[in-house]
């Protein structure tokens, strides 16, 4: 863990952050610790052109109708920002004065609010105007529905609005950085998944660290936030709800709501038999009692092995339909939780 991480005060440090050569940061962290907040501090601080976008419009609204919710109103005095409506499902967000009669009137533009589900629909806007993009909750509460489309939309959407500012000929531009802010609700994400992150977030866990740079400027952030958490831990909601609780794991312990699945087990392949193979990357072996899905390959039976193609991937669905059933009568177990949500995706499974 990097000392600067964190504030003297325990909140997390966004100045510190802001300065790591990273084009992608990825923050998932306990709730109410300063994700939001610093972020957006820094997007009005540091004068970037930013987009602030949320994964529904229904979302979206929701922050921009009611006064309570709105994002920017704890900078104020410091900043007068305020969200105002630009289009369908759009907003910009500006500075602003009071008239005589109090009301607010739209200054200059500092970015604009949408969301994902509005992007998906737009192709061809330039999106070169914007320094950053902050996707703000990405990750849904638990039970929340979620689309499998979003893995997708959400690559459209970066490559919509980061555009060729990477590839000019003349005056080439850094890459659009993104902000990806969520709590630890679910590792299943589609998101995650599409980004190739989930293996890598796993990883940093396992290894207990806080921050991980990739080599491709991916920055992962994992915050334990302790000098806030033992605080929060003796608030009245906190000293109420059970600390077996998925919430309390969550909001106090940052753990994934999978990370005790029944579904999750590390079993020896003594005895078992090969059955089928993903892509190379995800390996099915038959046992007495079920299956067991994992990472580790076997060699040939290359009748049973299906590539990452469209074809193969409903092939395998197709020929290996008897998976489902197993899988909801308790019969299949996963090494990880990768291999779950592979094997979920393939099989069309929620």
């Amino acid at each position: 863990m990097s000392d600067f991480l964190y504030t003297p005060e325990g909140w997390i440090n966004f100045d510190y952050i802001y300065d790591q050569p990273a084009w992608l940061i990825v923050l998932i962290g306990k709730r109410q610790v300063g994700k939001t907040y610093g972020c957006l501090k820094q997007m009005l601080k540091r004068k970037r052109s930013f987009m602030l976008m949320r994964r529904t419009t229904t979302e979206l609204k929701t922050i921009v109708s009611n006064p309570k919710f709105n994002p920017f109103k704890p900078f104020y005095p410091e900043y007068k920002v305020d969200m105002f409506h630009s289009g369908e499902n759009t907003f910009s967000i500006c500075e602003y004065s009071l008239d005589n009669d109090g009301k607010a009137v739209q200054g200059e533009e500092l970015g604009v609010a949408t969301s994902l589900s509005q992007i998906a629909k737009v192709r061809g806007f330039d999106g070169s105007v914007f320094t950053d993009l902050v996707f703000d909750e990405f990750i849904p509460e638990k039970g929340v529905i979620t689309k499998r489309s979003e893995g997708e939309d959400v690559l459209n959407a970066l490559t919509t609005i980061g555009g060729n500012r990477e590839i000019l000929e003349e005056n080439p531009r850094p890459p659009l950085r993104v902000w990806l802010l969520a709590n630890t609700n679910n590792i299943d994400s589609y998101i995650l998944n599409a980004l190739n992150l989930t293996d890598d977030i796993l990883y940093a866990r396992r290894k207990h660290k806080e921050e991980l740079m990739l080599d491709d400027g991916t920055l992962i952030i994992q915050p334990d936030s302790t000098k806030i958490i033992e605080k929060r831990k003796e608030t009245a909601l906190m000293r109420r709800v059970s600390k077996n609780s998925e919430f309390y794991k969550m909001a106090i312990e940052n753990e994934w709501a999978y990370d005790e699945s029944p579904y999750i087990k590390t079993m020896p392949l003594k005895g078992m038999q090969p059955a089928w193979a993903y892509d190379d990357n995800i390996f099915a072996w038959k046992h007495p009692q079920g299956y067991y899905i994992c990472r580790a390959p076997f060699k040939g039976h290359n009748d049973c092995k299906y590539d990452g193609s469209r074809t193969d991937k409903e092939r395998l669905a197709m020929e290996w339909s008897i998976m489902k059933p197993y899988y909801y009568a308790g019969c299949c177990t996963f090494s990880d939780l990768r291999a779950l949500s592979v094997f979920k995706n393939i099989f069309d499974m929620d």
